[in-house]
């Protein structure tokens, strides 16, 4: 456990990221001031959201910003409930933007949690990766 404690970096992140899936809601908090707070769409019932304690993994830009995850994407440490894949790679769940404005506020996507692409912008922004994510029924 020694030589495994030593490739270990430990750091504070004043960040964290709050969803209810019930209300459709995204509250991203620095310290205690909020600095997003905003409606999303989530997971239908055949693809719903996972509920639990995640954090953000890795941070992607897609190739087409005005496609079908905005200009960027969050990759979170949780899977999909119901698929072992997606889209060709594993059922990993995001926080991503949308091409799709009208699936904001409503039960719409595979699981992952949509976001305005002008708040997934400024989330990129400030969100380091490891910061939490917690999401509640």
């Amino acid at each position: 456990i020694a030589a495994a404690a030593g490739t270990v970096a430990l750091s504070r992140n004043r960040f964290r990221i709050d969803v209810d899936v019930s209300d459709h809601h995204l509250v991203v908090r620095d310290a205690d001031r909020v600095v997003v707070d905003t409606p999303v769409g989530i997971g239908t019932g055949a693809t719903p959201t996972p509920i639990g304690a995640f954090y953000l993994i890795e941070l992607l830009a897609p190739a087409d910003p005005q496609g079908l995850y905005g200009p960027y994407a969050f990759g979170l440490s949780g899977y999909s409930e119901t698929l072992a894949s997606f889209n060709g790679g594993e059922g990993v769940i995001g926080i991503h933007g949308t091409n799709d404005p009208t699936s904001i506020g409503r039960d719409s996507s595979h699981g992952c949690i949509r976001v305005p692409n002008d708040t997934i912008t400024y989330m990129a922004s400030i969100l380091p990766l490891g910061t939490p994510v917690m999401i509640t029924p």
